[in-house]
């Protein structure tokens, strides 16, 4: 995805809340600085969202470590929250007349779950909607294309990782795939780094054992050109992209590489509603060739 307008000054209120809330006016002062430097070098339309995001936290990676501590407090409590659902999901999704039902089901709730704010979280992440959805009370999202189809013909799956917490659900859709015949890349972060699975997320609901291959993202968003040899690999290798959360839909919009991609997201702003054609506020599950 290309950056709109807007896209800049949101980077720039996204990186300096989430870095320099807990750090002293001086230090404030220096990730503006820091932050107005990239966009005066970096500044072009035509340039990658996530590679855009990758090098305005790299500008200020130093302050990184100091902001994680109130991330690492919410973390645990966002995992344990969508634990306790995981049952309860499982045997809504089995509760299903086919296979391709079965996986829809899977990839709603996974889209579902992604209510983590622009903003700098406050509280850990809530999965009310989730619960409804089990519960009947509200529908499903509805895919945007044969999303089971696509997947049942993929032999690697390269799965790209949002939110901790969230990260259960998506162990939902893994399984599935698993089932279906397919070998499975996750990519997680390499912590810390804000409220985004680390592999220590991924352990927590056992994503070791579920998928073939769990690998962590160095240095900020996965970009394929911008990633280490191992993880490049695995992408190049993969016929088929499940990318969740707002920063990896910057990534793989209109940047698939000739893959298979199915979004699963809340359209959380603007320019994401733009690009998905989906009212903002609204939940997707999307595939685009």
């Amino acid at each position: 995805m290309r950056p709109h307008t807007e896209c800049w000054l949101c980077m720039m209120k996204w990186v300096y809340e989430r870095v320099g809330n807990s750090l002293s006016e001086q230090q404030q002062f220096s990730i503006l600085k820091k932050l107005t430097a990239v966009f005066a070098k970096e500044a072009d339309p035509s340039m990658n969202m996530g590679i855009l995001c990758n090098r305005s936290v790299g500008a200020v990676h130093d302050f990184l470590l100091a902001s994680s501590g109130s991330y690492e407090l919410l973390k645990p409590k966002s995992n344990e929250a969508a634990a306790r659902l995981i049952e309860k999901a499982k045997k809504f999704i089995e509760n299903s007349a086919t296979p391709g039902e079965r996986f829809v089901k899977a990839c709603g709730l996974a889209a579902v779950s992604n209510v983590a704010p622009i903003g700098v979280p406050t509280a850990p992440f809530e999965f009310s909607l989730v619960e409804d959805i089990i519960q009947g009370k509200v529908p499903l999202p509805v895919p945007a294309g044969d999303i089971y189809g696509a997947a049942s013909k993929a032999r690697n799956v390269f799965y790209v990782a949002d939110n901790a917490g969230e990260i259960g659900f998506d162990s939902l859709v893994i399984s599935l795939l698993k089932k279906m015949g397919a070998k499975v890349t996750l990519a997680v972060k390499e912590g810390p780094f804000f409220d985004d699975a680390t592999l220590e997320d991924a352990r927590y609901f056992g994503l070791e054992q579920i998928a073939d291959a769990v690998h962590s993202v160095r240095g900020g968003i996965f970009v394929p050109e911008e990633t280490d040899e191992e993880l490049s690999l695995a992408f190049k290798n993969s016929d088929f992209v499940i990318s969740k959360g707002t920063g990896n839909f910057e990534v793989f919009k209109g940047y698939g590489k000739g893959k298979r991609v199915l979004f699963l997201l809340k359209a959380k702003c603007g320019p994401v509603s733009k690009e998905a054609e989906t009212p903002e506020g609204q939940f997707i599950v999307r595939l685009e060739a």
